[in-house]
């Protein structure tokens, strides 16, 4: 009579394995036809980019990562941050659970308008990278004085 049983628990796992195979063959349609699947793997890192009166603010995420192990160069009309994450397990020790992976990046992000190159510096401070891209002198406003003309008016 066992024997009867575990073959009902086959038949159900069987059945559970085929409408999983299902429901992942049509998870891309709509009532329109197929849809077109995007990338869920997003940019790394994380970056935010802001504008001040001077300059270009750029805030990256990069976690675990000292000051060697990330390089900042401007190219063209691009900021480029390059860097790597090494994972390494201490002499000794078995790994259980690794979720945290190696990874090596480039992120090249477009300059939002003309920079001043000689100027860009960069800091790591808990994880975030600011880079600061002070704008090129001649696309700053400048303040224009009026004066009042001494010749006489016709």
């Amino acid at each position: 009579m066992l024997t009867g049983w575990r073959d009902f628990d086959d038949t159900l796992r069987t059945l559970d394995l085929l409408q999983r195979r299902f429901d992942r063959a049509f998870d891309g349609w709509t009532e329109r036809g197929p849809r077109v699947a995007r990338s869920t793997r997003a940019a790394w890192p994380l970056t935010n980019v802001f504008e001040t009166k001077e300059a270009f603010l750029v805030k990256a995420e990069v976690p675990g990562l000292a000051d060697g192990d990330v390089s900042v160069t401007v190219e063209e009309d691009a900021l480029v941050v390059r860097g790597e994450r090494k994972i390494e397990v201490p002499s000794g020790y078995r790994v259980h659970l690794r979720e945290r992976a190696p990874v090596a990046f480039t992120r090249k992000l477009p300059l939002p308008g003309r920079i001043d190159a000689d100027a860009v510096t960069a800091t790591l401070d808990r994880g975030v990278l600011t880079v600061t891209l002070p704008k090129a002198k001649d696309t700053l406003p400048r303040q224009i004085s009026v004066t009042t003309s001494k010749e006489p008016r016709s």
